[in-house]
């Protein structure tokens, strides 16, 4: 599983600079070569009718979450914060505590009623959906670096007698529209530190639909009873906190196939069934 572990962190590196690149290419270059990254997000599929979201729910149904551990730009940074969490807790610091599962179960049905509803009811439900609150965080923090930096070699080149990069109006957004995409992306990070994928798991539609879909998945991931010697090593580790070392359950609604559980166990107990 460690090899699962390398082999899904790379992936979602590689989702992670290539979306980010996208919005900070102030002359969309990139997307001619990666574009397809951003037509693979579940929601602008849905929408879009294509038949990726569909292979998306496949995927799902066969080994869980991965989406949201590989694909997801905003799940991936949460992971980056979580990190922080880990550093934390081997500080001794609090780190917050699960609420109960039925109390988790009813604002997971009440974000994704809101998040479905917000067109019926005149709101702009995209405020909830993951790619669009990390496209609005790119939109207000890599893409005016992008154009900065495309302007810098535009200079450089006419300097030289090239006009390989072209210049561009580096437009920022409007104040309230940054304000309000940096204090969501803020809200989600804390959560993050604070409770590791707490968004994904209790407020993100995206996360709550997927999160169902996993419920009948394949492969889950089991605690082996034998193996298991209680060291909880995998529950501290779960940035999903899905693991119940004490009962030797896990939750496959809230697990996001991330692997790091079976990393870390240092008996092999956790095994993909």
């Amino acid at each position: 599983m460690k090899t699962l572990r390398i082999i899904r962190v790379v992936l979602a590196l590689l989702f992670f600079l290539g979306v980010t690149a996208l919005f900070a290419d102030p002359t969309h270059t990139v997307a001619k070569h990666i574009g397809w990254m951003a037509k693979l997000q579940f929601w602008p599929a849905c929408l879009g009718l294509s038949l990726i979201a569909l292979a998306i729910v496949a995927i799902t149904l066969v080994l869980g979450r991965v989406y949201c551990s590989v694909v997801c730009p905003l799940g991936v940074l949460q992971d980056f914060a979580i990190r922080v969490r880990g550093i934390l807790m081997r500080r001794g610091f609090p780190v917050g505590v699960n609420a109960p599962k039925k109390a988790q179960m009813v604002v997971r049905i009440l974000a994704l009623a809101i998040f479905l509803s917000g067109g019926f009811l005149g709101l702009h439900f995209a405020w909830l959906e993951p790619y669009a609150i990390y496209g609005r965080l790119a939109s207000v923090s890599a893409a005016p670096l992008g154009r900065i930096v495309n302007n810098q070699l535009a200079v450089l080149s006419e300097r030289n007698g090239s006009y390989i990069a072209v210049t561009v109006e580096n437009v920022m957004p409007p104040v309230a529209f940054m304000v309000f995409a940096a204090s969501l992306a803020a809200l989600v990070l804390v959560l993050a530190v604070w409770r590791g994928r707490f968004w994904c798991n209790t407020i993100c539609p995206v996360g709550t639909v997927l999160g169902f879909l996993a419920r009948f998945a394949w492969l889950k991931p089991r605690i082996d009873s034998s193996a298991c010697v209680n060291c909880k090593a995998c529950e501290r580790k779960c940035k999903g906190r899905c693991i119940d070392v004490a009962d030797k359950k896990i939750d496959a609604t809230r697990c996001v196939a991330c692997y790091d559980c079976s990393a870390v166990c240092p008996k092999g107990a956790i095994k993909w069934k």
